[in-house]
């Protein structure tokens, strides 16, 4: 049965959906769109939609992948027209490629890193410099321990293991606030959220706290 590789959009409208949300928004707008979609087997059939990164709640991305199968070949086009006309403001299909039926999902696990552009609160008077002294001295090290609450269990974490690059944007720290650039690891194992990891920074930075978080896009290995 026909793959299709699909490249959206969540944005500012949808920014507060989490990940089920937006997969029941998808799974809506597939069946108001007449798409012939195919089906998984068992008690409790679901729409073959495999989405390669959960994106979490308050974050925007531009570039967001996701495979969907039909039981029919359809022009990538016309499946891409169709499902931006059932969905919602704020998610928009930007590209929709056929992809061969073997390797499907490894297609999806082959992403292992996210781009990400956060949009940072700083004590007011901190200069650029400072911010690139503090990323250099994260960055220097080889174990910046972390601790991360999860149902009541707080466990360390290597959160300099998870972040392969950090950067401070070219004249965006002014007013209080600084722009970073950082990829982000996507292990197996889980994955660091941008607000762990501008808490992490803090140690080094004071008073640094994320505002805004986008991910620009998943890259591959």
């Amino acid at each position: 049965m026909p793959r299709y590789l699909l490249t959206f959009e969540k944005g500012e409208p949808v920014r507060w959906l989490n990940h089920l949300d937006i997969l029941r928004t998808f799974e809506r707008a597939i069946r108001r769109s007449g798409l012939p979609v195919a089906f998984s087997q068992g008690f409790n059939p679901r729409e073959r939609l495999a989405f390669a990164s959960a994106l979490g709640t308050g974050i925007t991305g531009e570039a967001e992948k996701a495979t969907l199968e039909l039981t029919a070949p359809l022009d990538p086009a016309d499946v891409r027209e169709r499902l931006n006309a059932a969905l919602p403001p704020g998610i928009r299909i930007h590209a929709c490629e056929l992809i061969p039926d073997a390797g499907a999902r490894d297609l999806l696990n082959a992403y292992t890193r996210a781009e990400y552009r956060l949009l940072c609160r700083c004590p007011e008077g901190v200069t650029e410099h400072e911010v690139v002294d503090a990323i250099e001295r994260f960055l220097s090290e080889t174990d910046v321990p972390f601790a991360r609450e999860r149902e009541g269990k707080v466990r360390s974490i290597n959160m300099r293991s998870l972040v392969e690059l950090l950067a401070c944007e070219a004249g965006s720290c002014r007013e209080g606030q600084v722009v970073l650039r950082a990829v982000m690891v996507l292990a197996a194992t889980g994955a660091a959220r941008p607000v762990e990891v501008v808490q992490a920074l803090s140690a080094f930075l004071p008073g640094l706290t994320l505002r805004r978080a986008h991910r620009v896009r998943l890259l591959g290995a």
